[in-house]
């Protein structure tokens, strides 16, 4: 078998479709964040790279997609177009063998699993709106939440006042034993993360994830030290590399790996042993309900040491029109995709009218 062609649709949803061809007509499915230069970068960079050879040798394509666009700009814009591709190739192979990605990965620990809602833009939304929102969100059936700050670039301390109320006011509407857990989105200093950890503790927080700039590993480890709620984060982070030095310097209580933008598959799966090794808990950064997320919970669902809520979120409600089994969630559960490969195929109506 070998790939043919490698095919970008850019999305009026979130997102940009990849799609890897292969001469027996198998086709793999990726998606990647509308990062600028991604097209470029697949089109110019890992196409001609990956053409010709045969998409089930997943390792050996990519180290030879890595190491050959190191010096192509930041690493972030690296590893997640060679993710997308990753994950497509890794279809392709579920789907030749007629085995779902999970299969492949040595079998599934689990087949359905826990998932919690998360909700963004907590800087432009008041804490009544942000309720309104969990509220929804319960009413739906979801039993697990996350609020996420997602500052912009005034990010640092800007209001941690109202952040504080925001999420007293969400913890006091859900009942006790629903997780709900806060995302500072890299917003916080050392001091600022210490007192408002202690101050989520009080209320009953689940995790408290990206309390400070993502390359703060020192005042990582600070703030870690000093709560006893689990501290997370890694989604920033790419390839094994970054999370031995995250681990080594920052030592966070939970990895949060993002399955595209840490490389793909092949990549997280390494993430993942490292994890193991280190007993760390791996509960990915995976908000996008679609083929990212597919993957995501195939490999997730092969560790035994991922045992929290995976996370869940869909950006547009066209979104999940593109598939025509979309994965949505159960009570607050998704049962793992049981086709071959991701388990997911494309309406290809519904791409035509969501293509730009």
């Amino acid at each position: 078998m070998k790939i043919t062609d490698v095919r970008i649709d850019s999305l009026r949803i979130r997102g940009t479709l990849i799609r890897v061809y292969t001469d027996e007509g198998l086709i793999g499915l990726g998606e990647a964040p509308n990062f600028p230069g991604l097209r470029g970068l697949i089109e110019d960079g890992l196409k001609p790279i990956i053409l010709g050879k045969d998409p089930r040798l997943m390792v050996r394509l990519w180290d030879e997609m890595f190491y050959a666009t190191t010096r192509t700009g930041p690493k972030g814009l690296q590893t997640t177009a060679i993710g997308a591709i990753d994950i497509a190739c890794w279809d392709i192979a579920g789907k030749a063998a007629g085995l779902p990605i999970s299969d492949l990965l040595g079998g599934p620990a689990r087949t359905s699993m826990p998932v919690y809602l998360s909700l963004g833009l907590g800087w432009e939304a008041q804490p009544d709106a942000m309720l309104k929102r969990v509220q929804a969100g319960y009413e739906a059936g979801h039993r697990a939440f996350k609020i996420r700050m997602d500052w912009n670039a005034d990010r640092l301390d800007s209001n941690p006042t109202k952040d504080l109320q925001m999420f007293k006011l969400c913890r006091e509407f859900l009942p006790a034993e629903v997780p709900l857990s806060f995302d500072a989105n890299n917003g916080y200093t050392v001091s600022t993360a210490i007192r408002q950890g202690r101050a989520f503790e009080d209320l009953g927080i689940t995790h408290f994830e990206e309390p400070l700039p993502q390359y703060d590993y020192l005042g990582l480890r600070q703030v870690a030290d000093a709560l006893d709620v689990p501290v997370s984060s890694g989604e920033q982070e790419h390839t094994r590399w970054q999370f031995r030095d995250l681990i080594q310097i920052g030592n966070p209580d939970i990895l949060q790996p993002d399955i595209v933008m840490a490389g793909g598959i092949t990549e997280s799966r390494r993430i993942y042993d490292l994890a193991a090794t280190f007993n760390k808990p791996t509960m990915p950064h995976c908000p996008s309900a679609g083929i990212s997320s597919a993957a995501s919970l195939h490999l997730y669902s092969t560790y035994v040491n991922a045992t929290r809520p995976h996370e869940y979120q869909v950006w547009q409600p066209e979104a999940l029109e593109l598939y025509k089994q979309a994965i949505l969630p159960v009570d607050g559960r998704v049962t793992l995709p049981t086709g071959p490969g991701l388990g997911l195929e494309i309406d290809e109506k519904a791409l035509a009218r969501l293509r730009l």
